[in-house]
Formats: C-alpha cells, structure tokens, sequence
C-alpha cells in the first residue's frame, strides 16, 4: 500500500504519518461534521485527510512555516491555469539571469550545467550537463581557468535582489556554528538566483497562486543549497538528499536553481490537483457521494495555551515534539527566513543544544504536560485523543506517558504504525524499537492521590514483570514495550530517570533470534 500521496509530497517537512493510518482513526472516532484538532499539526497530513472526510479541521503549529504549508495544502480556491499564466511570464524574466550564472562551454558550444561539485571551500571541481535533446547528462572536469574566471565573477558580483540575512541559532548538534548565516548556506551563485526569482514571484503573481509559487520556492532552496551531499560510493557527483542540520561536507552538489525549481513545481502542482479531486464525486458508481459543509481553520498558537474554547473539540490526533530529536525550528530557519516569518523560539517545546536557547530536558517535561492539559481542557468529556511516540525509551516516552497519566487520559488501544523504511541507526540496532507506537486514550476523570514511586521501585517492577513474561516465552522488544506501556497506564506509574532498554540489556539476554530471553534459558 502506498504510505505517501501526491498531495504530501508538495514539502519536505518533516514527521508525516501514513494517511491510510489517519483515514482510520478519523472514522473510527469521529463522524462527518464533528471537529477534530491536531496542536501540533506539522505538514498537515491528519487535517487533511479530516477535512476530505467532512469534518470541520482546527490545525495548531507554532512553527510559521508549517502553517504556510498546511494553507496551501488546504486552500481549495486556487487556478492553476492561472499559476502556470504566471509562472511563464516569472520564467521569461528568470531564464536568461538563471543561464548567465549557469552558462559553460564545452567544445565550443554553451551549455547549461546542471550540477556543479564543489569543494569545502567553494571551489568548483567538475560538473554535469547535458545537450538539448539528450536523454543522459555528461560529466567534465572543469580547467583551472574557467574556475578562476567564475570564482572572480561570483566574488565581484553584487546581489542587488532581498536575501534573509538571519543568524543561525548556534547548535553543534545540527552543525550550526557561532556566526553562521541563512546566506551561508548557499553559494553567490545559487544566492543570487533564488532571490531573483522570489523578487520575480513578488512581482508577477498575486493571490493563492503566488502562495503555492513560494511554497514551491522553500520546498526548493534545499536542493539548492550546500547541503545536497554526494553519494560518493556511486560517484563523485551522485546526488544525496539533506536530511537534517546545516553540515556543509568537504565537498557538495551546486544545483542548477531553474531546473530544480520546475521540478518542485511540477511535484506542487501534481499534489494539488490530487488535493482538489478528492472533493470530486462525478463518477455514477459513487453512491455515497459527501455533501460537503465543512471548514478548516489553521491556529499558530502555542500549545501549551490554545486560544480554543473548553469542550469544543470532538477528537484530537498529534504526533507531539520529540524532545531533543529534531529541532524544527533552528533547521526551519532555511524556509522561514526567505518568507520572512518569524517564529517564537522561547515558546517552542523542544530540548535544544543550543545554549542561547535553555532548553533542557526538566523544561521540556514541564512544557509537554502544560500542552496535554490544554488538550484535556479543549477535548469533549469522554471523547478520545490518539497520539504517536516516536521512541519508547528516553525522555519523550517519559514525558509524554506521565502527562497522559497526570492528565486523566485512559489508554484504550495501541498499535504498531507501519515505517516505511528504518534510519541506519534502528537497522544496526537490533534491541531498539522498530516504527512508532499509535496509542489512543479517552478523556477520564482526573486521577487522585497519585503515586510516585522512586527510580529504584519502578526499575525493580519493571524487571519482575518482565521476568515473569519471559519464563512463558523469549518476546522481541516491541513486545516488551508495548506490554511495559500496557502495564505503566492501567496501574498509573509515573516514571522517571529509567531507561528500559538499558533494564533489557543490563539484567536478560538478547538471543540470535532478535528476542529476549533469561540469562539461564540461553541455551535453550
């Protein structure tokens, strides 16, 4: 089954969940008309599936740029006729600046580079092309001269067009050092292009079209950047993909900016018509067409203090912050800066390295049960919230699991989601979890008297429960986990400083198997 659509690969926004996944929880738990909320609503992908089933969607991210993306996702009064009208005169001004910076020749005749390797220090080493008409681009190496001469232009030339400016958050973490600016990331040349061509979309196109033209634009600057790396074991000019950080490597791939941005394009037109044709019910074998009258209405609030009225919300779904995992507002600088938004860094929920930030990990416990209050507080009585831990060891299944405890929500289902495919850090871990846990809880009453038992009783619980498990039979670590969170939310244990894989690996044996079995049944 196809994990990702057309309409959720308009951005590379981070953390979307499978929508066959979504499609099931909105059903299950809610009916057309009712409203369903996400607090922290990333890309978009749970309100855009409610509101394609006719619910009445209230999306909440304090980052700006993911509101950015869940409007244009949302936005159903858009041409794209109109877009592509627009898009040709932007083009007609943008082509001859975009192919003076990226003109070359090569046996006499000027190409367009499409690649360009260059070196740490931004020397250009040898570039791809490929001649009008042919299927398979070229590699050459380029003279020291025509390098000179470029370097000389690149270094001369003054950018007349807006860039941001913005100091990155300095974070060693994701690679983001004292100092380092938004501009950095790009070289003179692919600088100098994107501006133009977001001066050219500012000039040429208005209203909801000129909106998903610069969501095409962020969704690009990426594959523009200095943060596209070789693959080298296919090649010195095989290209990677950024993934997270702003690590810049001893060499990288200089994008042709035209050429990627019409690509972009292509992708954010494709996945806004599958958008649109949902809302589609021409066909006569269609005998339950919706009668839509339903609303969307996207928030930038901060969690912890929604602007939305007590018991007003039928369901909630959220796939909430993973603590020190991704930093999405220090790495969404790239997007926001070029859009001129500024997001609310003091108000993130997040664990940062970053010491301009003070992010650590009490304040970010603090801050997630803050957030699951005003869940509680907006949720109906008795309606459900379903939620995904992205981890089940460390801080964030701690948090998390002590909030909905200390919150009053009763755990009624849980589940595996299906990953598509595993980071290298899972696959060489065999011990660690494997996807991530889809839990669904109900709004109860708040819980009395609750106990808070120390690390040394809760370590001691947990080891005995597992033991006992495990004289019945060896359990993979999923398992494990999930009967631990089973256990943890009906006898209401708050945790604290305890790690459960490091319980796992310290006190029982991890077989050939993949599973966990007594030290003394080994041999078995």
């Amino acid at each position: 089954m196809k994990q990702k659509r057309d309409r959720y690969e308009m951005h590379k926004y981070w953390g979307k969940k499978p929508s066959s996944n979504l499609k099931y929880l909105i059903e299950n738990y809610s009916e057309e008309g009712e409203t369903v909320f996400d607090p922290f609503s990333g890309y978009g992908v749970f309100c855009c599936e409610a509101f394609i089933l006719n619910r009445n969607t209230i999306s909440n991210d304090l980052n700006p740029i993911a509101n950015f993306i869940n409007h244009q996702l949302l936005e159903k009064e858009i041409d794209l006729t109109l877009l592509k009208k627009q898009w040709e005169k932007i083009k007609s001004d943008f082509e001859p600046y975009n192919n003076q910076w990226f003109k070359w020749e090569v046996e006499g005749k000027t190409i367009q580079l499409i690649s360009i390797l260059r070196d740490k220090n931004d020397v250009p080493l040898k570039a791809r092309y490929k001649y009008n008409g042919e299927r398979k681009s070229k590699e050459i190496e380029l003279s020291s001269t025509e390098v000179e001469k470029f370097l000389l232009l690149e270094k001369e030339y003054e950018i007349t067009d807006w860039y941001p400016k913005n100091k990155l958050l300095q974070n060693s973490r994701i690679s983001a050092k004292r100092g380092m600016t938004v501009a950095y990331l790009f070289t003179k040349r692919t600088l100098a292009c994107h501006a133009r061509l977001l001066s050219l979309i500012d000039k040429y196109s208005k209203g909801n079209e000129k909106e998903l033209l610069k969501l095409a634009f962020t969704a690009n600057l990426a594959n523009c950047s200095k943060l596209v790396p070789p693959i080298k074991s296919r090649g010195d000019m095989a290209p990677g993909a950024w993934m997270t950080g702003f690590y810049v490597g001893e060499t990288y791939l200089e994008n042709n900016v035209l050429k990627y941005f019409e690509n972009r394009l292509t992708k954010v037109i494709k996945g806004k018509r599958d958008y649109l044709a949902q809302f589609d019910n021409p066909s006569e074998l269609n005998f339950n067409p919706i009668n839509y009258n339903n609303s969307f209405k996207i928030l930038n609030d901060d969690a912890k203090s929604l602007s939305l009225k007590s018991e007003t919300i039928d369901y909630i779904f959220t796939d909430p912050p993973y603590g020190d995992a991704v930093p999405y507002f220090e790495q969404s600088i790239i997007w926001n800066s070029w859009l001129k938004l500024s997001p609310k860094y003091n108000d993130e929920i997040v664990i940062s390295d970053s010491k301009e930030r003070q992010k650590d990990n009490l304040s970010f416990e603090e801050d997630i049960n803050k957030a699951f209050s005003e869940i509680r507080r907006v949720l109906k009585s008795n309606k459900f919230f379903s939620l995904t831990y992205h981890s089940l060891s460390g801080l964030e299944w701690k948090a998390i699991t002590n909030a909905c405890i200390r919150n009053g929500f009763e755990l009624i289902d849980f589940q595996w989601l299906v990953q598509k495919s595993f980071t290298p850090r899972q696959l060489n871990r065999l011990k660690s979890i494997k996807g991530d846990v889809l839990a669904t809880f109900q709004k109860s009453k708040l819980p009395k008297d609750l106990t808070v038992k120390s690390d040394e009783e809760v370590s001691r619980i947990f080891i005995d429960r597992i033991r006992n498990w495990l004289e019945e039979e060896a359990l993979e670590t999923n398992e494990i986990f999930l009967r631990i969170m089973e256990m943890v939310f009906s006898e209401k244990i708050l945790i604290g400083d305890v790690d459960l894989l490091k319980l796992l690996t310290e006190n029982f044996t991890f077989s050939e198997t993949q599973k966990w079995l007594i030290h003394d049944k080994f041999a078995v």
